[in-house]
């Protein structure tokens, strides 16, 4: 590989005047200052050197530098930005968050020539909250906190926000920050391979009418969150079922109204866990029957952080905003920062709740607890729904409707495994037969984060295959909302910024300093993996049940969550430890990235005294604040 490189978007023999740049050398005395003078000493000088480049040979490279030990410096500014292109798989809102980020880092001069496009499989962007659209699907978040810190959003309809609410919130930011162009839809990653030899990712996209586009890119980024990939259970006998009344709650019919075709039917709902007790309390006023086959208990709660929001006219475990609020909130910005600021300090505060047998988890076992049993009132529903295992052992659903409906006649429940499903029945391990016209599966998605295509690191080692085992060998590969993300420790959009602001520093160290590849050293993973599971240990989430944090099983790892609070994950990403990473160089010297001596601020013709600040100004210091020392120092020369 040569050592002689030219600056980008410079010729050979291009002269560089740095005489408008605001800088130079002023005269001694201060009668005048040259800097910016034709005539100055500093142009002269540069006018000069110029001379000199351009007889120096087509490469620009000095016939005076010397050659020590086998180095001699690169023709380039220090700290010169290689272009790099990056493909970012999933239009959600990870994927969102982290263009955006790319973009502003660009736009400030942190990051330079870039090239992002982001590939969604699906007909538009949005991710879970686009694919997502059963009957009742809403946040389990207040509104107010479950957006981006840059990206406030004065028109949140409602507490606890639907779907179609939070997708059009993520089209706004994604039109008003200028991702949505970067976003290519219908377009679907079929297989990510790393090639040693260059240092790149070779992306297969096959988009709807199957063709297949190959692309090479410098990182690559699976941005497709854990509620992406439909879990679709094997029960014996579905497939005799009409297919036509067998849905998904992951794969809604757009143009369904069920409040018409559920009227006479009797429906059969799989599994009670988020998705299946929000489609339950929305679709049992409106259906002939509901029979619910839950496999699990599990905690419901009432509206979180009820008390922050004031008083309000809820129905439903939810209130509207009204328009005069809304107004307001446009109109008055410390309304509405006051408003997300108290909604989101308190759920700041749910990770005390989190320790196993601490005051704050018996207490709110103890609460939920008592809330449920009065709510349900029936022995039989206690017996069957309020669980031991401790409170966010599985995630908290704050769900009143399905507690109305629950008490419904038309209503029924049933922990019975279910056995067969027949043309039109479904009959369960104790020999019970249900007439259903028709099958919701509520079964959520595989959160064991496997990707289901290709996705080979270092000598062939695929994803897949070594997931469990903390995997390694994936070099320039940077996930977002992977495992390890605060899922459930407080406050979701945070973090997510903190994991995108963490992969643009990571992209401009790579950027800047001549560095071919990244990946994290295995002494620092093993260290870290430790770290995390011992305190995993003394955290609800190792509590036996079953949980999408453990990919569905009751005593698996919760691989999903990260083990500390929200806060503590956005404290560590703010500070990259550089030294936990293994780096190749494009050249034989590390240090090559620093040229012919010139800094990026003299290459862009930037301010060169940029470190004055003016404000630090307007305060100077006097020569009346002088006081004699009180250390017992002895002034001299003063």
């Amino acid at each position: 590989m040569s050592s002689q490189v030219q600056p980008p978007h410079q010729a050979p023999d291009s002269k560089v005047d740095t005489r408008t740049s605001g800088g130079g050398l002023g005269e001694i005395n201060g009668d005048q200052t040259e800097g910016q003078h034709p005539d100055g000493l500093v142009a002269k000088a540069v006018d000069a050197a110029n001379e000199v480049v351009a007889k120096d040979g087509e490469d620009g490279q000095r016939s005076k530098a010397s050659l020590v030990d086998g180095w001699r410096y690169l023709n380039k500014d220090g700290f010169t930005r290689e272009p790099l292109k990056i493909a970012i798989a999933g239009g959600g809102a990870s994927g969102i968050c982290l263009a955006l980020k790319l973009l502003q880092a660009q736009k400030s001069g942190r990051l330079g020539d870039i090239h992002i496009t982001i590939y969604e499989r699906s007909q538009d962007y949005g991710g879970t909250w686009h694919s997502n659209r059963y009957p009742g699907c809403r946040c389990d978040n207040a509104s107010h906190v479950y957006q981006f810190s840059f990206a406030p959003y004065a028109d949140w309809p409602q507490f606890y926000s639907s779907s179609r609410d939070i997708n059009k919130y993520m089209h706004i930011v994604a039109q008003k920050f200028g991702v949505e162009p970067l976003i290519k839809c219908n377009r679907t990653v079929k297989s990510a391979i790393y090639s040693e030899e260059t240092a790149k990712w070779t992306i297969e996209v096959e988009d709807k009418d199957s063709a297949v586009e190959t692309i090479e890119v410098d990182i690559y980024v699976p941005a497709t969150g854990v509620l992406s990939q439909v879990n679709k259970p094997h029960i014996p006998g579905l497939e005799n079922f009409p297919k036509d009344k067998v849905l998904h709650t992951a794969e809604w019919p757009v143009d369904l109204d069920y409040e018409t075709a559920f009227k006479d039917e009797n429906v059969a709902v799989v599994g009670n866990g988020s998705s299946g007790l929000q489609t339950i309390g929305t679709i049992a006023p409106f259906a002939k029957s509901v029979s619910i086959f839950a496999r699990s208990k599990f905690w419901i709660s009432p509206p979180i952080l009820a008390e922050r929001a004031g008083v309000r006219d809820w129905k439903g475990g939810n209130f509207y905003y009204s328009d005069a609020e809304r107004e307001e909130f446009a109109a008055n910005a410390e309304a509405l920062w006051k408003h997300g600021y108290e909604l989101s300090e308190a759920t700041m505060h749910l990770f005390d709740i989190f320790r196993k047998n601490s005051a704050e988890q018996e207490g709110m076992k103890a609460l939920l607890r008592q809330l449920m049993n009065a709510d349900l009132r029936d022995p039989q529903l206690i017996a069957k729904l309020v669980p031991d295992f401790d409170v966010w052992c599985r995630r908290v659903t704050p769900c009143v409707p399905f507690m109305e409906a629950i008490h419904m006649p038309t209503v029924s429940l049933t922990m019975d495994p279910i056995e067969k499903v027949s043309k039109q029945s479904i009959t369960t391990k104790n020999g019970q037969e249900y007439n259903v016209d028709r099958i919701i599966l509520a079964t959520g998605f595989d959160t064991t984060f496997k990707p289901k295509y290709p996705l080979r690191g270092r000598k062939g080692i695929d994803l897949s295959d070594i997931w469990s085992i903390r995997p390694k060998g994936f070099p320039n590969m940077f996930i977002m909302c992977g495992p390890g993300t605060t899922f459930a420790n407080g406050a979701v959009l945070p973090g997510m910024e903190a994991n995108a602001q963490y992969i643009v520093d990571v992209v401009a160290k790579m950027q800047s300093q001549d560095i071919r590849s990244m990946e994290i050293s295995q002494e620092s993973q093993d260290e870290y993996n430790r770290q995390q599971e011992s305190v995993m240990a003394d955290l609800v989430f190792t509590s036996s049940c079953s949980s999408w944090y453990k990919g569905g099983k009751a005593d698996a790892p919760p691989d999903a969550l990260y083990a500390g609070s929200s806060l503590q994950f956005m404290e560590l990403l703010a500070s990259p430890r550089w030294e936990d990473w293994k780096y190749e160089y494009r050249y034989k010297n590390k240090y090559s990235f620093l040229g012919k001596g010139t800094s990026s601020i003299e290459a862009r013709g930037g301010d060169r005294a940029f470190y004055l600040d003016k404000e630090i100004y307007r305060n100077p210091l006097r020569e009346s604040e002088y006081r004699e020392p009180t250390n017992g120092a002895i002034p001299i020369n003063i």
